[in-house]
């Protein structure tokens, strides 16, 4: 089973006693240990009466646990390639170009069809829609003046000023 995202630290308290025989054999690997499992955030104490401590930070745990897996997300961009690089004899992919922000997918969205769009920018379609739903709830779309926005003001020569000059119109996705 999969271990799952840790929502609080876990910690734990035991008594314990050393097994018959093995007296030094802990005494002389408890140390190595103790400094390993510090060494990846997991503290473990054991006091002289033989109390046994553990404990594991979650934010810690969630880093390891997550380790960056998964595809990549693919940025929006009104221009711009992936380059792959090899680093370290590992292929790396990098995005150069510009990132699409709110006021040009904004004025995409008043002056093109949704399948256009989407056909354009080269994106899902659920992609596309995750995006228009994250910029019509947006702060910066509810503070924008709505007279403007139409098809006609988003094809004017004005309007990309005026959508870059409102708070939050150069957040890209």
């Amino acid at each position: 089973m999969p271990a799952k995202k840790l929502t609080e630290s876990p910690f734990i308290k035991y008594m314990i006693t050393d097994a018959p025989g093995f007296e030094k054999f802990n005494e002389k690997y408890l140390p190595i240990v103790v400094e390993a499992l510090n060494d990846i955030h997991i503290n473990l104490t054991v006091t002289e009466e033989g109390e046994l401590s553990l404990f594991i930070p979650a934010s810690y745990y969630n880093e390891y646990h997550k380790r960056n897996a998964g595809r990549r997300r693919k940025i929006m961009s009104e221009t711009g390639v992936y380059e792959k690089y090899e680093i370290n004899g590992q292929i790396k992919t990098f995005y150069s170009g510009k990132k699409l922000t709110y006021a040009a997918f904004l004025i995409l969205m008043l002056t093109k069809s949704d399948a256009a769009i989407i056909k354009e920018l080269n994106i899902p379609r659920a992609t596309y829609y995750r995006h228009k739903k994250s910029l019509t709830e947006s702060r910066y779309y509810n503070s924008l003046d709505k007279e403007k926005l139409t098809k006609e003001f988003a094809m004017s020569a004005e309007a990309p000023a005026y959508f870059n000059s409102i708070q939050g119109g150069d957040t890209a996705f």
